[in-house]
């Protein structure tokens, strides 16, 4: 049996190498480990710890958003490393005219859902500790959104949007 560490990184094709570089450095602070230019990619990692955790490759502006209703990625995870650090995301998303999809309370963790350029939904979420969470009936299936953001939806929401 294989049994590798941890996931070591995510290769996702962009429309807008430029455009795509800048949300993930500017909006999330990924800094740029490579650019590629003959390939037209570039690799990012977080406080520079990898060679790479996300790579970018650009594959033109007539390429397709990815299909909800396919099978295939559903989002990727940014992990911050407190709620205060999320809710300053948070707000920094919306500064930015960032859309935010939802905030929920899975229970396990506080989350933030959002889009990038390309239509690829991101989550930056903060663990939550075991006192708050093992409240809840199941710790994976939190559904309240987060206080602080009233006016988005909640995961509850975006379920009962999907089934109809």
């Amino acid at each position: 049996m294989i049994r590798p560490e941890r996931i070591g990184h995510a290769v996702i094709k962009v429309r807008d190498l430029e455009r795509s570089r800048k949300f993930y450095t500017e909006t999330l602070g990924m800094q740029v480990m490579k650019d590629v230019s003959e390939i037209r990619a570039v690799f990012l990692a977080n406080n520079g710890r990898d060679h790479h955790e996300l790579a970018l490759f650009e594959i033109g502006s007539e390429a397709e958003a990815p299909n909800p209703k396919a099978v295939g990625l559903l989002h990727i995870a940014f992990r911050l490393r407190s709620e205060e650090e999320l809710q300053a995301a948070y707000e920094e998303l919306k500064e930015k005219g960032v859309p935010v999809h939802f905030t929920v309370n899975h229970g396990v963790t506080k989350s933030v859902y959002f889009e990038d350029p390309d239509g690829y939904e991101l989550e930056v979420y903060c663990d939550n500790h075991p006192e708050e969470y093992v409240q809840f009936p199941n710790a994976y299936l939190g559904m309240e959104k987060l206080d602080y953001a009233p006016e988005d939806k909640g995961l509850r929401d975006v379920i009962a949007a999907m089934r109809q």
